[in-house]
Order: structure tokens, then sequence, then C-alpha cells
């Protein structure tokens, strides 16, 4: 603690508080994230469950979300807050309910710095959090990974207490740590990982302060026992309540979902180092390079502050008979440092940055807090520590600025020591999470939809805008197209955001699309584009195709794919067309201009091998058919391909 540990007590209530009212004034801007509206469809299933007293089994059965193996608690109290008021904006009561499970996060992140290292530590903490964009972004929307880092930390600031009182054996931190844990595990099946931190750190702590003589070492012991064992029982059987899968069998089915989680069976395929990866697939460093890229540079010195201090290796160590016996400090590192080992050793599936991370972030802030505590306690002399305070400063109005400048975007932030979002552009996924969507939504509506009460708009994306229409006057006809298909739809306005695309698209200036005429952007960077279709004959050419009309479909498609540009549909169904009328010399020509504009295109691959082997051409057929399997081994004929071609050849 510091030699005047009253002195800053006002700063660190306020510190406090401050997340209390900024984060849900900032939540009420935020759109809606891209795992919301499967959410609160869950929510409801689950609701159902319990209504009809387990009838109703849709909650059950979940073979494409894997959602059963879920815990639903977050989303489901702000279904049943949605219904007790009646509301007719479900994701108003979500996102204000995400920036109170945010603002407690923060706090309970608050407490363990200020119990570690006092006021300052605490302020800090606060501080850092508040001016992590990816963090902070999440807090508005994101009701799966918050509530999580919530009990997460939560459970970690009372089981710091519960070490720090021993041999003193209090009833609020063991309510604290089992209120905690079950919130947890009603998220996610990872809250099991809290109950062997507790043991492991409550048993080294407990053996380290027992009392003396054997009598009072066995009462202590048979105590100790007992509150763990009331810890962990209370703790899972109240996590699981409103879980309907793991309420079948509270042991079997939790187990079965804490694995199902570690190996993931949902794949996605993301931006990163510059390649197109499924998540199952990722490198070991995945995980630690977002969380070197997208935290901000000051809390990375205040770990290496920490680093140094703890390890002795600078003059402002740690003042502690003994750190590395400190238990309850050793608690709070290895909780932050043993998930992300975890998940490298697993080979976990990640996707999203480090969103599957979040619950430790909040640590790795606190520990950074320390960090920049020592400095400051153990610099000699008022123009050091006002330089420290400067140079802490200079290093927030970083992050800060972005914040100001993106809201309600600002979760797309990449460092300025990595290079910032330049460097990132094309490189790393932006806006996963389609942040940019409700922007984007709002302006269509304002700019065109009103504009235009009576003419029947046809609205296109590549994600669902369902959700976003709620409440809104406008009725547009909605429809859902991935970005590359989406000449084959019929359209009249499109909102496509940048996630999951072709990072080469991203640089070579086929995004934004032609037609565009408004961009939502993140530091001058497009991360949506409302379009405007110029016209329809990118469909009409593929309507043609699909309908066996080949010579109409090369007409329609001529003009289009004459032109230049980025049409993948034009180039890809003028190809195809003209395959089928035996010119496969050009239909090679347009399938090579089209892996120019866009080189992870499988149908352009896909028609070039077809064109290869119907000239007899089985080499360049081969080596197409490995590029490709290389580039996506999950595109259902890459591997078919691959397999022939082997087969004719030998």
């Amino acid at each position: 603690m510091p030699s005047r540990p009253y002195a800053l007590k006002p700063l660190f209530v306020f510190a406090c508080i401050l997340p209390f009212l900024l984060l849900p004034v900032l939540s009420l801007s935020s759109g809606i994230s891209g795992d919301e509206p499967v959410h609160l469809a869950h929510a409801e299933k689950v609701y159902q469950y319990f209504a009809t007293h387990g009838a109703d089994r849709a909650a059950l059965n979940t073979p494409e979300t894997y959602l059963k193996y879920y815990g639903q608690f977050a989303d489901d109290l702000s279904y049943r807050i949605q219904r007790l008021l009646n509301s007719d904006d479900p994701y108003l009561i979500r996102h204000l309910l995400n920036a109170l499970f945010g603002a407690l996060t923060i706090l309970f992140s608050a407490l363990i710095a200020y119990h570690l290292a006092g006021h300052l530590a605490g302020i800090l903490a606060v501080l850092f959090l508040l001016l992590s964009p990816v963090f902070l972004g999440h807090t508005f929307n994101n009701i799966k990974d918050i509530p999580f880092a919530l009990g997460y930390v939560m459970t970690l600031f009372f089981l710091l207490r519960f070490l720090q009182l021993l041999p003193q054996i209090r009833l609020l931190p063991i309510a604290g740590m089992i209120l905690g844990t079950a919130f947890s595990l009603s998220v996610r099946a990872g809250g099991l990982l809290l109950f062997p931190i507790i043991l492991t750190f409550t048993a080294i702590q407990g053996w380290r302060l027992r009392p003396h003589g054997r009598t009072e070492q066995n009462k202590f012991g048979l105590r100790l026992a007992a509150s763990l064992v009331l810890i962990v029982c209370l703790g899972w059987l109240t996590g699981i309540l409103d879980w309907p899968y793991a309420r079948l069998s509270p042991v079997t089915n939790t187990l079965r979902a804490l694995a199902m989680m570690t190996r993931y069976n949902v794949s996605i395929r993301q931006l990163f180092d510059g390649q197109l990866i499924w998540s199952e697939t990722i490198p070991w460093f995945y995980a630690p390079k977002y969380l070197l890229i997208t935290t901000p540079e000051t809390i990375l010195s205040g770990l290496l502050f920490f680093l140094l201090s703890f390890f002795r290796l600078s003059p402002f160590s740690f003042r502690l008979p003994a750190i590395k016996k400190h238990i309850p400090l050793i608690a709070i590192l290895f909780s932050a440092i043993f998930p992300l080992l975890w998940i490298i050793v697993k080979h976990s599936n990640l996707y999203g940055g480090i969103r599957h991370l979040l619950f430790i972030y909040p640590l790795i802030v606190v520990i950074a807090a320390l960090g920049w505590t020592q400095i400051f306690q153990r610099l000699r002399g008022l123009p050091l520590k006002i330089a420290a305070a400067g140079l802490l400063a200079a290093g927030c109005s970083v992050p800060l600025i972005h914040i100001v400048r993106n809201h309600p975007i600002e979760y797309v932030y990449f460092n300025s020591a990595s290079g910032g979002l330049k460097k990132a552009w094309g490189n790393y996924e932006t806006d996963y999470y389609y942040h940019s969507l409700g922007r984007a939504v709002d302006w269509l509506e304002k700019e065109i939809l009103t504009k235009e009460p009576d003419r029947h708009i046809t609205v296109a994306s590549s994600f669902p805008l369902e959700p976003f229409f709620l409440k809104s006057a406008s009725r547009p006809r909605l429809v859902f197209t991935p970005y590359y298909q989406r000449g084959e739809k019929e359209w009249d306005y499109g909102i496509f955001p940048v996630a999951y695309l072709s990072p080469s698209q991203l640089k070579n200036g086929c995004w934004p699309p032609s037609g565009t005429i408004h961009t939502v952007r993140v530091n001058g960077y497009p991360v949506c584009a409302i379009v405007r279709r110029e016209d329809k004959n990118d469909f009409y050419g593929y309507q043609a195709f699909m309908e066996g009309r080949f010579a109409d479909a090369v007409n329609g498609l001529s003009g289009i794919a004459g032109g230049g540009g980025c049409n993948e549909t034009a180039l890809l169904y003028l190809g195809w067309s003209l395959r089928k009328l035996g010119n496969y010399e050009r239909s090679q020509e347009l399938a090579a201009r089209l892996l120019k504009i866009h080189p992870e295109s499988e149908p352009a691959f896909e028609l070039s091998i077809w064109n290869y082997l119907d000239t007899g051409e089985t080499d360049k057929a081969r080596a197409l058919s490995e590029e490709l399997f290389r580039l996506n081994p999950k595109y259902p004929p890459a591997g078919r391909f691959l397999k022939n071609v082997k087969s004719d050849s030998e």
C-alpha cells in the first residue's frame, strides 16, 4: 500500500463510479453485433423450455449454432427484462444490461488492483480499461464474452480477499466466490476453470498460514475444506440453474460442454497475417499476436514495468519480503496467463481477434496498473513524477482520440507500435463483429428510404438486416447474400461490411465496390459500404445462365465484363457461359481476369480447372487443383478435383 493510503480515495471512488455513468450512455449508439440475433432467438427458446416445464425442447436442438452447450443466464435475463417491460426493442435492453456488466467488470478489476497496490493502481486499472478500445467496444453489445469476464474477475477478486484474510475464514469472500463461479458457469462452461484455481491457491495459502498446534490445524483444515466444498457445490449447481442442457446431467453435460468449447465445431474463415485461414487451423501465436497489436502501448509498457519489478531487474522492484511467495498476487498472475497458455497448447478454435480472451484482459490491465504504480511510487522527486505522468497522459491520449473519433466502432483498433490500422488493413480482420452496420442502416434510412417512401426498395446485405428494422417506419424488402454472390440476387441498394473479405481486394482497389454512395469509416478506412446498384444486367445474365440460355447470358454479361471493374458475378458467369458454348480460350481468359482481381476466388479456380480438363491440359489442371486445395481445403470441389486429376494421371 502507498504511504498515504487515503490521499487518492475520493478519486478512486469517482473512477469506480464513472463506468456506470459512461458505458450505458455509450451503449445507446452501438449497433447490433454479429451474434446477437442468434443469441436472442435462443434466449426465447430457453424461456419457452422453462415456461413449458421442459416440454418445448427447441433449446436442446441446436445442430447449427451449438448454443445448447452455452449457459444462457445473461441472454435469458435480458429477454425476461424485455418481456417484463413489454419492450419492442430487445437490443436496447441487451446493450444497457451489457454495459452494466462491463461497468461491474471494471469495478472488480479496480478492486483487485486496489487490494494489491492501493488506490493509484485501482484508478489506473479503471483508466486503462476505459481506454482499451477493443474491450470498450465489446461492453456495448457482446453479451456473452463480457458477462463471462465479469464472472471471472468477480470470482478472482473474492478469491484474492479470501487468501489475504486467511487464516481467518470470512463468509463474504466465500459468498462472493459462489456468486462469481455461478455467474461464470451460467455463461460459459469455461467457468469450471475457476474451481481448480480456487482449490489450488487456497490449499497453498492455507498450508503457509496454518495455525500452530495439531488441534488448531485440524479445526482450521476442516473449516477450510468445508468452505471449498461449499463453493464448488453451490457455485456449480447455481450456475446451471438457467442452463437446460447442463440441468439434464449436471456433471456429465457440463464437462461435455467444456470439451466442446475447447474444440469448438464452428469453423470461420478469417483474415490473419495477410492470409485467409480457418479458425481451427490458426497458428499458435494467433492469440498472443492479437493481444500485442490491439492492446494500447500504455498497458504493454505497464506489463513490462511489472515484469522488470517482479523479477528484480530494475531499480523499481516490489518491496515485498518474498514476492514470489505472495500467493494472492501469484493467483492473479496465474489466472491471467494460464488460459492463454491453455488455448495455445490445446490449439483451440479462435476467431474475432481477442474476443474469446476478453475474460483475462482485465487481469492483464490490472498487472499493467501495478507496473505503473511501481514507477510512480519509486520515483524520487516531483519533476520525475510529473514527467512520468506526462508520458502516461501522452500514451493514453492515443486510444482516447481513437475512441472519440470512431465511436461506436472504436473496437476496430490496432496500436501505433504495430503500425495502426494502416498496416493492419488487408492483413487482419477489422469489423469482424459488424458494429458498422448500425450506422450504415441509419444513413440509408435517413438519406434514401425516408426520401422515397412510395418506392418498393430492396436492400441486400451479407448480414441479416431484419433486426435493424424492428422499430423502423421503413419497410424495405430485405435480401441476404454473401458478398461475392451479390450479383446473383435482385436488389436496389446494398449494405456490405468488410468482414471476412479477400485480403487482395482490400488492397487492389476493388473495395469499396462499384456503385458505392457512402462508406462508414474507421480512421479513414471503409469498413462498410452502401451501394446503389447501377443496373441489374449481372443478375439478368446470371438468371439466363441458370436457365440454360448461354448465348443470352453472354450478350448480357459481355458489356459489364468489357468495361473492366470488379464485378465477380459478370466475369464468372460469362466465363461459364462461354465454356458451355465451347469457347474455352475466351472462358479461360475470363477466369484469369477474375483471379487477378480476386486471387482467392474458388469458383474462378474451378472454372479454370474445368477448362484445362476439357482441353486435355491435365498437368495444368493438376497444378491448379493443388493450389485450390492449399487455398481452401474445405471448398467441396477442391478435394474431388485433386483426387480425379491424380487418378487420371496414374
